[in-house]
C-alpha cells in the first residue's frame, strides 16, 4: 500500500474516532431538529469510552503527521505520483482541525441550544421546587439538553441541572404544570429516564 493511501486511511480513521468520541453530545443537538429523543440514550454507552477514543484519535493523527512530514525517499526514476489536494499537508491540517473541533464539542455544545426567554417573576401562583432524579446523562453537555426540555414547559420559572448529581432542580407553578408533566417532558425530549421526583424541596 502506498504512503499516500495509508495517510488517507489514517485521516479517515482519526476523523471518525473524533466524531465517535462526541457522538453522545452531538445526537441531543440533532434531536432538536426532529430526530427522535429516544436516539439520545442509544449513544450514552459511548461516554465512558470517550477518553480512549480521544487517545486513539491523537495516536492515529500523530502517525498520519509522521508519515506526511518524514523525509521523502529520493525518486530516482521520476515515477512518483504527484500529490493531489487530498494528499497535501494542507488537507492533513484541515482534517486535524476538524478532529479537534469534534473532540471538543462537549465544551461548547450549550451554544447550540435555543435560548429561551427568561420567565417574568410572578407574584401569584402556587410555586414549588422539585428535584428530578435523571438517569442517562453522560456528560456536562447533557445538562443543557435537560434544561431546554424543562424550560419549554409553561409555568417553569427556574431550572438548574447537574450531571454530577444526576438531578435537576426546578422551580415551577404547580397550577400550570404538574410533576408528571415535567417528568414526561424530560423523558420525551431527551430520552433519559426519570427515576424519582422530590416535591417541595427547600
Amino acid at each position: 500500500m502506498s504512503s499516500t493511501k495509508q495517510i488517507r486511511k489514517l485521516l479517515g480513521s482519526g476523523l471518525l474516532l473524533a466524531l465517535a468520541s462526541s457522538l453522545c453530545c452531538i445526537v441531543p443537538i440533532l434531536a432538536l431538529f426532529g430526530a427522535a429523543g429516544s436516539a439520545v440514550s442509544m449513544f450514552s454507552w459511548i461516554a465512558p469510552l470517550r477518553p480512549y477514543l480521544l487517545t486513539l484519535t491523537v495516536v492515529v493523527l500523530g502517525i498520519a503527521f509522521y508519515r506526511a512530514y518524514r523525509p521523502a525517499r529520493k525518486d530516482e526514476c521520476g515515477c512518483a505520483d504527484k500529490k493531489t489536494g487530498m494528499q497535501s499537508k494542507q488537507f492533513l491540517w484541515i482534517i486535524a482541525f476538524l478532529s479537534v473541533g469534534l473532540s471538543a464539542f462537549p465544551y461548547y455544545a450549550d451554544y447550540f441550544y435555543p435560548k429561551n426567554p427568561a420567565q417574568p417573576a410572578a407574584t401569584t401562583g402556587h410555586f414549588s421546587q422539585t428535584v428530578i432524579r435523571i438517569k442517562g446523562m453522560s456528560c456536562e453537555a447533557c445538562e443543557g439538553h435537560v434544561n431546554h426540555a424543562l424550560q419549554q414547559q409553561k409555568g417553569v420559572q427556574q431550572v438548574s441541572t447537574s450531571y454530577a448529581k444526576g438531578e435537576s432542580l426546578v422551580k415551577f407553578d404547580s397550577s400550570q404544570v404538574s410533576l408528571q408533566q415535567l417528568a414526561a417532558a424530560v423523558e420525551k425530549e431527551t430520552g433519559y429516564t426519570v427515576t424519582n421526583i422530590k416535591n417541595d424541596v427547600n
